[in-house]
Parts: structure tokens; sequence; C-alpha cells
């Protein structure tokens, strides 16, 4: 992560301090400090956040203070004598590790975020994609009156994720990370033919099982993969 130390610091006398955070200031001054071996990169303040002198939760303020939900580097880590674990966000001033949010965390929690709505958006292209089952097939149809292959995976997915994805096959391979059949997951397309010429495309929805608008006097249906028909390559577009 490249974050640089933000230099808008806040700045306030010491009483103003103690009154934000409630923290005393005591007379002892020497700590025994050790040091941390976990230092993340980088850090998110909780709220305005004091800024400490050294790596002691008995070391005077520096009368400045951090705004709150802001991003911080972090030099290194210290743990004082007490077990309280401080972050390097400054020149010489520190802050409570307590106070902060490791960058890391926020990261993996956006992760798992987006991890949960690729696959709602897998579930609603399914479940999307079969309320169009024994739909007609009608050469050039993109509507629920009749759709030919790439005009039924185009509807289906503007219908349940808003992305358009194109209205040929050719076009809908760029729509996504092309992939191997085999690597294929639920909502992803499959294609038939080479790629720059595929002829055919369907949506896979896992256990081998795709649906898809096969041909003229055929209707929109579910088929399994297999030797005689398979797909060439598949595309994950969410």
């Amino acid at each position: 992560m490249n974050t640089k130390i933000k230099k808008g610091l806040i700045t306030f006398t010491a009483a103003a301090s103690l009154a934000v955070t409630g923290l005393g200031v005591s007379n002892a001054s020497s700590t025994t400090v050790k040091a941390d071996t976990v230092t993340p990169t980088a850090v998110r303040t909780n709220s305005m956040t004091i800024l400490y002198s050294t790596a002691s939760s008995d070391a005077k303020t520096t009368g400045r203070a951090l705004a709150a939900n802001t991003d911080w580097s972090v030099g290194k880590s210290a743990t004082d004598a007490s077990g309280n674990t401080f972050y390097y966000v400054g020149k010489n001033e520190w802050v409570k590790a307590s106070d902060v949010t490791d960058m890391s965390t926020i990261t993996e929690a956006a992760t798992d975020d987006s991890s949960a709505s690729t696959q709602s958006d897998a579930d609603a292209v399914v479940n999307t994609a079969k309320q169009y089952l024994g739909t007609p097939y009608v050469w050039g149809g993109k509507t629920p009156s009749g759709f030919d292959c790439s005009g039924f995976t185009s509807y289906v997915y503007q219908q349940a994720t808003g992305k358009s994805i194109g209205g040929y096959t050719v076009a809908q391979e760029s729509a996504g990370t092309t992939e191997a059949v085999s690597q294929a997951s639920v909502g992803d397309l499959l294609f038939w033919g080479s790629q720059g010429a595929s002829y055919h495309v369907g949506i896979y929805l896992g256990n081998n099982q795709y649906i898809a608008a096969p041909q003229p006097g055929e209707s929109v249906k579910i088929s399994s993969i297999s030797s005689y028909f398979m797909p060439s390559f598949a595309v994950k577009v969410l």
C-alpha cells in the first residue's frame, strides 16, 4: 500500500487533549519498551487520536492529534511494559494501537464484501435466466418474446446485474476474463468456437450444466456439458 503520511495534524493544548480522551499524564516517565513483531504498513484513526512523544501510556502527549477516519503510514511499532502497543506515525510521535485500525483488516473486510456481492450477482443471473425457460428461439431475438443465444445472455445480464455485455457472441467474449471451461463458476459465460469467431454462448449453472437459447425450432433450456457439444472456453463477467 502506497500511503503517504498526512500533514494535516490537529493542534490543541494538553488540557484539551485530556478533555477529549480522559487520559491523565503520569509523573512516571521511564518505561521499558520492547519491539513489537507485528507492524502494519498503515492505519486508520477510529476517532480524533492523541499523539504521544514516546511509546508509552505514561508519556506526555505532544499536544497534537490526528483527525478521525484518516489514513497514516506506520514506520515501526513498540510495546510498553504494561503491554500497550504503539505505532510510530510521525517525527517522534506515536499513537496507541487501540485508537486505530490496521488498514489490512479494512482491506480484507472490503474483499469479503466484494466476494459476497459477486455471489449475489451470480445467483441473480441464474435465477433470472431460469425465468425464461421455454422462451422460443428467434434469430436476432433480444427480448422475452424470443431470444437467440447472445440476445438471451445479454438480456439476462442486463436484467440481473445492470451490466451491458454486448449484443452478440464476439462482443461478449470481451465482457470479462477468459478462462478454461474447467475453471468456470456459476454465472460465467460459456462459448463455443474459437476466440474472435465464437458462434454460440450460454450461462453456466454449475454441476456441469448450462442454460441457453439453443437453435431455431427449440426454446431456452438447460443442458449438460458433454464431449459431443463441448464449450471451447469460458468468460468470468462477475
